[in-house]
């Protein structure tokens, strides 16, 4: 009971947005696919094929982060989860598996009610900074960093985030900016693109 209300708590602080909204079958997209402004759903059929294992564990050294994965869902208008527990990082179950074809996205707390989160230092890293994601088999996949950048969450770039590339990429996400007191969450995204080394 405890823990659901604080999970309720951190959802209604951070108003569940770390993440965003995926876009239509964000999972299945086929290759060589672009988004575009408008463009809906790509039938499943055009999904990639999953290579790796489900992921279980981050690594970020230069930042300090080292957290196991939590599986992260849509909520009803397809808004992307938070983690339970904010010391933990989650990936989007429905996408993108790291290592495979596409952007997999994993997404985490700034900040919680008693202190910085697991991401809070997200915005520190550089282009060239190394992450490093583990699956359940025991195997990593290195990543490289390519830019770091913030967003407004009122106008976040879905298609740029969720859309199809014609390599294994990773997203990672927080929330950043300014806290907005009256609506009680923080007002732009901060989100990491790499690319699998």
């Amino acid at each position: 009971m405890i823990r659901r209300a604080l999970a309720a708590a951190l959802c209604a602080l951070l108003a569940g947005g770390c993440g965003a909204r995926p876009g239509p079958d964000a999972a299945a997209t086929p290759t060589g696919w672009r988004p575009v402004p408008g463009q809906v759903a790509v039938p499943p059929s055009a999904a990639p094929a999953v290579r790796h294992g489900a992921p279980v564990e981050l690594a970020v050294p230069s930042i300090g982060v080292r957290t196991r994965l939590e599986r992260l869902r849509t909520d009803a208008r397809g808004i992307l989860g938070t983690p339970r527990d904010p010391m933990k990082a989650g990936w989007y179950a429905a996408g993108v598996r790291p290592g495979d074809q596409g952007p997999a996205v994993i997404a985490g707390h700034v900040d919680s009610r008693t202190g910085p989160a697991v991401f809070a230092r997200l915005r520190e890293l550089r282009p060239g900074a190394a992450v490093r994601v583990r699956d359940a088999a025991g195997a990593w996949t290195a990543f490289t960093v390519d830019a770091v950048r913030s967003a407004p969450k009122a106008a976040f770039p879905t298609a740029e985030v969720y859309g199809a590339t014609p390599d294994a990429q990773l997203r990672l996400i927080t929330c950043g900016g300014a806290f907005d007191r009256a609506r009680g969450h923080y007002v732009e995204n901060v989100i990491v693109y790499a690319t699998m080394a």
